[in-house]
């Protein structure tokens, strides 16, 4: 009997009863601990770094991410020999935040205090200027000594060859460090909603911004800062002007990254404005984001490297105005093309030559021979019929080049080949300096 008692305790050790109300036990919790810091790093390789420093334990561990965050390097660091968050210049303490490496030094540069390398935070943000937390140089940077403690005045230090290893995880501009005195390790799953709503934040203030929507946009912050008024001023200029061409217009946010400085968010990206065939990279964008009740808010905004004497609207206005100019100068000289072929093809040569810049050149003759070489061809040929098919327009920094399919027919003359000209501004107006043609068939 005592056997086959032992025998059922033995059966219901190993296989738990399930209770009658259906209960039963909950299964652990899935994903793995990470710190609540890390929501979300994009790359264009599919691989971004972190880098995550500890005060209380003194060490830095560097998370990587592919689909998800895993555990890369973990060293020991120090940090300032002052306790709390920076607030002032000679405190002696270390910041606490989301900072991002803005500049490098290699040890030719280095006075032996910083060891075989060193980084520059962008200390103080955008954030601490607003509440007011000065100071500044503060780094990471190696040691050519044993690293003990809390023993720096306040930047965050390492031995020499562990940050040159991590030195190969640092993409400058991009790669965040978030300074924390104790990290809160969280499931990687927790972080999802988070993730989600942010980005669907961020498409509704992208959207709002290229429809014009005004409302919409502000609406996405806690308060309206910087110059609005000139941003929306030159957007709505060039919006109607590209929406009656029927030019498509859109904004893309590459690589996004998103990170927790508790309470706030902080989102880096690489901000591109597309108009029809032309782009402009606005710049590598931070914002500042806090929840207002279920609602997120962008709280401040920046470019990176952080500039304090020039608004983040001021950068995307300049490359509003840039992009502008591009569209502009494109219309302009297809209008001058347009207007040579009909000069020529009129044999009006007096609206040929002025056409031409002043230093024109080509196949060895400037541009008096080659006007008598053209009212030639006109005295030769009863008519002249010149086609343009094809127009590409290539700008750059000190001129634009237009390629074509051009096609000549005359009462004893016809050819089809690629015509390319160069063509600079002269006086407010393009003018072509430069010519060749590629005959493909006669």
């Amino acid at each position: 009997m005592w056997v086959m008692v032992c025998q059922y305790v033995l059966i219901f050790t190993l296989f738990p009863v399930v209770l009658a109300s259906g209960a039963s036990e909950q299964p652990p919790p899935q994903g793995k601990l990470i710190p609540d810091s890390l929501i979300s790093l994009g790359s264009e390789n599919g691989r971004a770094c972190a880098i995550l420093v500890e005060k209380d334990s003194q060490s830095l561990m560097v998370y990587e991410y592919k689909d998800t965050f895993s555990l890369k390097y973990k060293f020991p660091c120090s940090t300032g020999d002052g306790a709390g968050r920076k607030e002032k210049s000679g405190d002696r303490k270390t910041p606490e935040g989301v900072y991002f490496l803005t500049k490098a030094f290699e040890k030719r540069y280095l006075s032996a205090t910083y060891g075989n390398r060193a980084f520059v935070m962008d200390y103080p943000n955008l954030l601490d200027r607003k509440f007011n937390r000065g100071g500044n140089n503060i780094w990471l940077h190696g040691s050519n000594k044993p690293i003990k403690s809390r023993d720096s005045n306040g930047c965050v230090v390492m031995a020499n060859d562990d940050l040159e290893r991590l030195a190969r995880c640092i993409d400058l501009n991009r790669t965040p460090i978030i300074i924390k005195q104790k990290l809160n390790m969280v499931r990687d799953e927790s972080q999802l909603a988070d993730k989600e709503s942010l980005t669907r934040f961020l498409d509704e203030w992208k959207t709002a911004f290229v429809t014009g929507d005004r409302a919409k946009y502000i609406a996405c912050y806690s308060e309206p800062f910087g110059d609005f008024d000139t941003l929306w001023r030159v957007w709505d200029r060039i919006r109607t002007t590209l929406q009656h061409a029927q030019i498509p217009l859109e904004m893309r946010l590459q690589d996004l990254i998103l990170v927790r400085d508790n309470p706030c968010v902080v989102a880096l990206f690489d901000q591109t404005i597309h108009l029809g065939p032309h782009m402009r990279v606005v710049g590598t964008k931070e914002l500042f984001f806090e929840k207002n009740g279920k609602t997120w808010k962008i709280i401040g905004e920046t470019y990176q490297p952080s500039d304090p004497d020039h608004g983040a609207n001021s950068t995307l206005v300049a490359a509003l105005n840039r992009l502008d100019r591009l569209h502009t100068d494109e219309r302009a000289i297809a209008d001058l093309i347009a207007e040579w072929s009909a000069a020529w093809s009129s044999k009006d040569i007096r609206r040929y030559r002025a056409c031409y810049a002043p230093d024109f050149r080509a196949r060895g003759m400037n541009l008096e021979n080659w006007i008598r070489y053209k009212k030639g061809l006109n005295r030769r040929y009863g008519s002249i019929q010149v086609s343009i098919e094809d127009l590409n327009i290539q700008q750059g920094p000190k001129g634009s080049t237009a390629t074509f399919l051009q096609g000549y027919n005359s009462s004893g003359h016809r050819s089809v080949g690629i015509k390319r000209l160069l063509l600079k501004r002269i006086g407010g107006a393009w003018k072509i300096y430069r010519e060749t043609f590629h005959r493909v068939r006669s």
